[in-house]
């Protein structure tokens, strides 16, 4: 673990001491089934004070908690590390490209031609730039301490 956030009080808040190991999480996960991030062995990872693997490639499915037996919130796990990881600089392009354009434009994609037309075509109105949403989101940035600029 990151030695600006040690682990102790992961294993509290997240109650990780009641983990099974039955690795009940791990067979329903699609990401696991193809390679990913096992959510197992996040937890261990985290019960035994090393760096978890594959955070990132969570998709946050929730299929692990569905699962679970003693109810561990894997995928606030996983959010929180993934929080603590970008905290320490550590977070991968498509993410930090991702929030850049959350900043640049208010949303977390692009502004295209091809955008617009798909909204059209489903009958929703044309995206814009909105002074005011912007100013709400530079708030909300301020507040998560999130300011990557690319």
């Amino acid at each position: 673990m990151s030695e600006h956030h040690p682990a102790g009080d992961l294993r509290s808040s997240f109650h990780l001491q009641d983990c099974l190991q039955c690795s009940q999480c791990t067979e329903r996960c699609p990401s696991a089934r193809h390679g990913g991030v096992r959510p197992d062995e996040v937890v261990s990872a985290v019960l035994e004070d090393r760096e978890p693997q594959g955070i990132w490639d969570c998709l946050l499915c929730h299929r692990c908690l569905e699962v679970c037996p003693s109810d561990i919130d894997i995928v606030m796990l996983m959010t929180h590390l993934r929080h603590r990881s970008a905290l320490d600089g550590v977070a991968p392009d498509r993410f930090l490209r991702t929030g850049s354009i959350l900043v640049k434009e208010g949303r977390g994609f692009p502004s295209n031609p091809r955008v617009q037309k798909q909204r059209e075509e489903l009958g929703l109105s044309p995206l814009v730039d909105s002074d005011r949403a912007m100013r709400e989101l530079g708030k909300i940035i301020s507040r998560t301490r999130f300011a990557y600029e690319r």
